[in-house]
């Protein structure tokens, strides 16, 4: 297998680009707005003490660590795999790869052309390769996986100079829980050709990673009933799983931030449209009347039934639907 990765092409920083990161010289600075980028350099050069022109030699775990490391994320893989290989079929025209990895930024899986398994070998872009940002620099997988958000690396925002040309969109998976479960990531030796379509590819890989989650979520609260608290905006659907009593069992990454619910909150489970109701806000009647469209169609319009499932009587889902103008 190759050692280090090939050097790209370097010019000066500017001056204005020198005084964000004077630790960082002869390499160009194409996402200075982007705020994980400036903090992972940051990190990169504080923390890590990483020397941008050094070769880098990825971590590969052995077969018997990989088969460990990859059983604790075999719900992850086995709700990934035919989304990976749906989103591959889609960007395989760009000359964009597929990658999945966990939450310590160790590559799980990947869907790639054979023209590319070259380029694989090279930057260790395989199965048990740790991608975390501390060993690697700013990387899509482990950046992704560290600032827990949408990452786009174009020509130029790599910390290590050998990944010059490497072109990367990385999204976090949450968990059934809320937790990152990893991270599923697009990339390409191809510097910024791609970068036109940046905000094109992102939405589609933010879309493949809510699928995912959703398949995760699905699974865990089998046989509860799932209800939508309003669209996805982000990385997570906004999600939760109910009981028979209209109580709450779970809820995903966003139906947590949008409620303010943890861990204890939900083993407590609160009862979803009294929470609703309590907050009294333009976006809780928005998420309310989600929640009640979404069970009115469960039960394909069948009011008693609706209530039934939401833990409410029919008197007061009658006064919900009038109060949100919704008809049956």
């Amino acid at each position: 297998m190759a050692g280090n990765c090939m050097n790209g092409k370097q010019k000066p920083l500017s001056e204005t680009e020198s005084d964000i990161l004077p630790g960082r010289t002869a390499y160009p600075l194409t996402s200075v707005n982007a705020p994980y980028v400036q903090q992972s350099w940051q990190r990169c050069m504080s923390a890590y003490n990483l020397d941008p022109a050094q070769g880098w030699t990825a971590d590969v775990l052995s077969s018997s660590e990989f088969l460990h490391i990859s059983g604790r994320s075999a719900v992850l893989l086995k709700s990934a795999m035919g989304e990976m290989r749906r989103l591959f079929k889609l960007v395989q025209g760009m000359g964009l790869m597929v990658l999945l990895a966990d939450p310590d930024a160790t590559i799980l899986a990947r869907c790639v052309d054979e023209t590319h398994l070259s380029v694989c070998r090279r930057l260790y872009l395989r199965k048990g390769a740790i991608w975390n940002e501390a060993a690697a620099g700013t990387n899509g997988v482990g950046t992704c996986i560290k600032e827990k958000c949408p990452v786009f690396l174009g020509q130029g925002d790599h910390w290590r100079f050998c990944f010059s040309l490497l072109a990367s969109y990385a999204v976090p998976v949450f968990d059934a829980q809320g937790q990152i479960a990893g991270a599923l990531n697009l990339a390409a030796l191809s510097g910024n050709t791609t970068r036109p379509y940046a905000a094109l590819v992102t939405e589609t890989l933010m879309l493949s990673g809510r699928r995912i989650e959703e398949q995760l979520f699905r699974t865990r609260y089998e046989g509860d009933r799932i209800l939508t608290l309003g669209p996805a905006e982000d990385c997570s659907s906004p999600l939760v799983a109910i009981n028979t009593d209209g109580e709450v069992t779970g809820a995903t990454h966003a139906a947590r931030t949008l409620m303010g619910w943890t861990d204890d909150m939900i083993q407590d489970h609160p009862n979803l449209l009294a929470e609703l109701d309590s907050e009294g806000t333009v976006s809780f009647q928005k998420a309310e009347e989600s929640v009640v469209r979404s069970a009115l169609a469960a039960c394909q319009g069948n009011v008693s039934a609706t209530a039934q499932s939401l833990g409410v009587s029919r008197a007061t889902l009658y006064r919900k639907m009038k109060a949100l103008n919704i008809s049956h």
